[in-house]
């Protein structure tokens, strides 16, 4: 796995708190620290999901695609993984111990992934942002900084 999911969370996260206004792919790139382009990659696959709505042009920008109530982690997780698998598989291409080895293996890895899959389905955009926004509020004001601006155009 790589961070498409973490930032794919936070994009949603912050879609969420904006309650509908657009947010360019600048202004989510800078809150995350990354560039653009990476944001701009995992909102493709957000939106080819049905995560998210993207308009192009001034006043563009993107939002939910659904109420974030309707939205999993696991949703987001299937949208930006570039293989639904989160182990890698031993091959089990050998015989002998080496194959009833993959076997014990696959199927620890079988149930470890099964259990991760619930949990983040379990869990909603709306859930994760009615838990984690007042801490992220907390942490930028003891900064000093406001928790809607970009961080191009906080005060220091």
């Amino acid at each position: 796995m790589n961070i498409d999911l973490a930032l794919g969370l936070h994009v949603l996260g912050f879609l969420t708190a904006r309650r509908g206004s657009p947010l360019t792919s600048e202004t989510l790139a800078d809150s995350f620290g990354t560039n653009p382009v990476v944001v701009r990659r995992v909102l493709g696959k957000l939106k080819e999901a049905g995560l998210v709505l993207s308009r192009r042009g001034a006043g563009g920008g993107s939002v939910l695609a659904r109420d974030a109530s309707e939205i999993t982690l696991r949703d987001v997780y299937l949208a930006v993984a570039e293989r639904p698998e989160l182990l890698r598989r031993h091959p089990g291409e050998a015989d002998g111990a080496a194959q009833v080895l993959a076997g014990y293996i696959n199927r620890i890895y079988d149930e470890a992934e099964d259990a991760l899959l619930a949990r983040l389905q379990s869990v909603t955009i709306e859930q994760m942002d009615a838990e984690v926004r007042p801490e992220i509020c907390a942490a930028l004001a003891r900064r000093g900084l406001d928790s809607a601006a970009p961080a191009s155009q906080r005060a220091s």
